[in-house]
């Protein structure tokens, strides 16, 4: 009897320190949010941009699928740059959380010229804490030539006056193609986390849509205080010149 009362007592220690982990998550969560307006949170999308335009937002943003044998995943940079909050499973599965909790995230930018006739883009970046070259660069890690710390790689849609939707992804500070049809898939290549516009998944661990947290980055304050081995998303050229061809 002794002994079960001890496992019982046991248990509720375990449970009361993961709801207390819980709960500090969320107020470190809600600290991040208040101090530089921008959460993932539904509002946060309407704030930014309008019902309408956040409304595009959701409704264009990717589905994600990552290549075999990699682990890393993009994940809000206010919470954390280190690896080891970034990596999840690599099983061929729905994924949205790193395996430390971190949401899957995609930063958002809206640059809207409907008003002079142009199209409205739609900009989804994604932060890892690293960047290295996939295959041999995974054996040498930080030792190898190809490898920084900090990685932004992104994927844009154009929606052009009549309707039409093109996208295009980043890869190594220029595109992996021209803009083309969106059939809403991403490919994000393992270790360099170069973009592909990609048909469907096949047989790879993915995030849908749905399950990202998007953060808008013009809600975004005080972002000159965040120093970065690569330039972030608000100094790159297409961020206000979105035809720009550098990424």
């Amino acid at each position: 009897m002794l002994a079960l009362a001890l496992a019982f007592a046991a248990l509720g220690v375990v449970v009361i320190r993961v709801e207390a982990w819980g709960f500090g998550e969320r107020v470190v969560h809600a600290l991040v949010c208040a101090v530089d307006g921008g959460c993932q949170e539904r509002d946060s999308l309407d704030l930014a941009y309008g019902e309408g335009v956040a409304e595009a937002v959701r409704s264009h943003a990717p589905n994600l699928v990552y290549e075999r044998r990699s682990a890393a995943l993009p994940i809000d940079f206010r919470r954390c740059r280190e690896t080891g909050c970034s990596d999840g499973s690599d099983v061929a599965r729905a994924i949205d959380r790193s395996a430390t909790g971190l949401p899957v995230t995609a930063f958002t930018r809206v640059v809207d010229r409907r008003g002079k006739g142009g199209s409205l883009y739609l900009q989804y970046w994604f932060y890892y804490p690293e960047s290295f070259t996939g295959g041999i660069g995974r054996i040498f890690g930080d030792k190898w030539p190809g490898f920084h710390p900090d990685d932004w790689e992104g994927y844009q849609v154009r929606v052009a006056p009549g309707g039409a939707v093109t996208a295009r992804a980043t890869a190594h500070g220029g595109y992996a193609g021209p803009w083309s049809a969106a059939p809403g898939w991403y490919r994000v290549s393992g270790g360099s986390h170069a973009g592909q516009v990609a048909a469907a998944p096949r047989g790879e661990r993915i995030t849908p849509a749905s399950k990202l947290a998007l953060v808008p980055l013009e809600r975004l304050s005080n972002s000159g205080r965040y120093v970065f081995e690569v330039s972030p998303p608000w100094r790159k050229e297409v961020y206000s010149t979105p035809e720009s061809a550098g990424s």
